[in-house]
């Protein structure tokens, strides 16, 4: 089958302890099946250690939620003791993300790792393609494939070689007029161009939208509302690593609808996403971080199931996140 990823996902290497942000801690941590049997037969103390650390498949955090094999110079006591094919599949995977569709599978990096965000942010999107072994997985429809596929290419390919703000509001016109298309069995691709004028936009409602979010951490609100109280804006400077925030988006979401048939809403996700690391990092002053605040956005919204339908839903039902008035978040720059 066929393995497709950004050309950096091969670079990537975890920094372990000299993580500032360790995966290892607030996280819940499942064990899947195959490493529970051998966690399971593992003896001595450190197996003893393994027994009494977990509960209910996953890992019981201790202080700090820190996973209970995190060691005090943040390194992990599996690793050590039973090397790293002993992990369990989330720790061996993260942050890795794949997505399979019939003889392709995909996989890239996920931005939440600040090893990971910094790859990301460091170079434009080229996709690379290897041959792997086949995997067990389900058919896709091919027609629908092969059209998000194309539409894809094109997203990604307008974003990275056109102005920003235009090709955005560009892309927002294509996936509506895709999205209708699809709703209508069409399965033609549409035109790449501008239809609809940008709106005023609400960023108070926005803002007070995202900060209503489940928090992932509880500084998420607190964090939030000292940013309402801030002024953000745009910053052309940002403008190269927006870009590539938006493109990792619809890498990494646009394909599922292959399995839904819903495309317009990320889309949106990965316009909003973009716009809101921009504005967050202007809100949060001078020296901020950008790959620090993106990190810090995508664990609050990308690894929540919860927040992730919050935000498909309110892309159709709130007004502020309207096709208009998302251009309008858009327009000065």
């Amino acid at each position: 089958m066929i393995f497709r990823t950004p050309g950096y996902y091969g670079k990537f290497r975890c920094i372990a302890d000299k993580c500032t942000d360790n995966c290892c801690i607030g996280w819940e941590i499942d064990i899947d099946s195959e490493t529970m049997d051998y966690y399971s037969s593992v003896g001595g103390s450190f197996g003893g250690r393994l027994k009494n650390s977990i509960k209910d498949g996953s890992f019981v955090l201790t202080e700090g939620e820190r996973c209970p094999f995190l060691n005090s110079r943040n390194l992990c006591d599996i690793y050590t003791e039973l090397g790293e094919a002993h992990l369990c599949q989330i720790c061996t995977d993260h942050p890795r993300f794949y997505e399979w569709f019939g003889n392709v599978k995909e996989g890239g990096l996920g931005l939440c790792c600040e090893a990971a965000a910094k790859l990301i942010l460091s170079e434009d999107m080229t996709l690379t393609e290897t041959v792997i072994p086949d995997e067990d997985c389900d058919e896709c429809d091919s027609g629908l494939y092969e059209l998000l596929l194309s539409a894809r290419d094109a997203i990604i390919k307008h974003l990275q070689n056109d102005s920003f703000p235009e090709a955005v509001c560009t892309m927002l016109d294509f996936g509506e007029e895709l999205q209708f298309r699809i709703d209508n069995g069409d399965l033609t691709l549409p035109a790449w161009e501008r239809t609809t004028k940008a709106e005023t936009p609400d960023i108070q409602a926005i803002m007070e939208f995202y900060a209503s979010l489940e928090p992932i951490d509880e500084n998420w609100r607190p964090y939030m509302e000292r940013c309402m109280a801030a002024e953000g804006g745009y910053c052309p400077e940002h403008e190269v690593y927006l870009c590539r925030i938006a493109v990792y988006s619809i890498f990494r979401f646009f394909m599922k609808g292959v399995f839904d048939g819903e495309i317009l809403s990320r889309v949106k996700l990965a316009a909003v996403s973009a716009w809101m690391v921009g504005h967050l990092v202007l809100c949060e002053g001078r020296g901020a971080d950008i790959a620090e605040t993106a990190k810090n956005y995508s664990k609050e919204v990308e690894y929540s199931e919860e927040n992730l339908d919050a935000l498909a839903d309110a892309f159709y039902d709130e007004e502020c996140f309207s096709t208009p008035r998302i251009m309008g978040m858009f327009a000065d720059m």
